[in-house]
């Protein structure tokens, strides 16, 4: 009889533990269209040149079940709050949905909510395609992770979670049309073994920060390790520097700690890192507004430039925006709650297909 794995995993397109082979992309990458229109372009050269279009995860309502809740989980998500956890310990073996039912509701509007303030500002918005399982225990809210973005390139990424994994079929449509449609490449990275398995190389969006020909890769354990980050050096070649910037391990993601919100301006947990004095000097040029390591755990770094002088950030965090205005720079602050409760925020939950530079 088929498990309930293999199940998953066939239905998706996927053999276990690899990533798309539905959309026919080749093993490593696939060139775009060469005559396509100029607006239709992959381009993600800064974390702040000014938004075109973006890919925004989904939260889908009476699909999140939570598994065991144990000392097994702690160790291999250490990066959660005590108060999640304690959240997370009602839910138990149980759907969310059947908990906490407005919180449920709430975390699908909080993600519409973001949609309509981006293309408010004019960006486009994609979505992925739903994963149709009621036990899913994906995060597909956070579309940050499985597709990474640098210069004309997009990547789609491996997880170390394995539960996450499936999570990467979902953008098989938009990585299709991009090949069809748009002037740029996507890029596979290697299948992965079942499992933690040795050999396998990890790389998250998360832990990815692109300035120029500088990519600043966050490792704490948690996601990206170096196997990644040697595939990426490999795979952009000499053209580009990718610094390995050293996390705590009770930090997920470099965005967990760090908001790039332009070249002069960022926002930073300094006791995240293993030792803040050793950060490239390309990226320490800037002045830093400082948020404390109970901040950064909920978030407080996690925000979206949406151009130089514009940012969305979430609302909880009033004297952090007030610093950043300080700076001449426009916070839009929208309510994010879910960001305290699944280890993501604003920055997680949305991927640029295409800036301005």
């Amino acid at each position: 009889m088929m498990s309930y794995k293999n199940f998953i995993y066939g239905a998706l397109g996927l053999t276990i533990g690899a990533t798309v082979t539905a959309f026919n992309l080749p093993d490593k990458s696939k060139k775009m269209k060469e005559g396509a229109p100029s607006e239709l372009r992959i381009s993600n050269r800064t974390e702040y040149g000014q938004l075109k279009e973006v890919v925004v995860g989904r939260w889908v309502p009476n699909t999140f079940r939570v598994g065991k809740v144990d000392a097994s989980l702690k160790n291999f998500a250490p990066y959660l709050s005590d108060k999640a956890w304690e959240y997370w310990a009602k839910c138990e073996d149980k759907n969310i949905a059947e908990v906490f039912p407005e919180d449920d509701k709430n975390n699908f509007l909080e993600q519409e909510n973001l949609v309509k303030t981006l293309e408010n500002l004019g960006v486009k918005v994609r979505r992925p395609d739903p994963i149709p399982f009621s036990s899913m225990i994906a995060s597909q809210c956070y579309s940050r992770d499985p597709i990474i973005t640098i210069g004309n390139k997009v990547i789609l990424a491996n997880l170390r979670s394995e539960a996450r994994r499936m999570e990467v079929a979902s953008y098989g449509r938009i990585a299709q049309d991009l090949t069809e449609q748009y002037q740029g490449e996507v890029v596979r990275m290697p299948a992965l073994k079942q499992g933690l398995a040795e050999g396998n190389a990890y790389l998250e969006g998360g832990d990815v920060f692109v300035e120029g020909k500088d990519i600043y890769v966050g490792i704490s354990g948690n996601a990206t390790n170096d196997l990644g980050i040697e595939w990426l050096r490999e795979t952009l070649g000499d053209e580009y520097v990718v610094h390995r910037v050293a996390l705590k391990p009770n930090v997920l993601h470099l965005d967990c700690a760090m908001m790039l919100i332009n070249d002069k301006l960022g926002v930073i947990c300094e006791e995240d890192f293993e030792d803040f004095d050793a950060l490239p000097a390309s990226l320490k040029r800037r002045k830093w507004v400082t948020v404390a390591p109970e901040e950064a755990q909920v978030m407080a770094t996690n925000g979206i430039a949406v151009n130089p002088e514009t940012i969305i950030m979430v609302d909880a965090f009033p004297e952090v925006a007030e610093q950043i205005r300080a700076h001449g720079i426009e916070v839009i602050a929208i309510p994010f709650d879910k960001a305290n409760y699944y280890g993501g925020g604003l920055r997680c939950s949305y991927q640029p297909i295409s800036r301005e530079h």
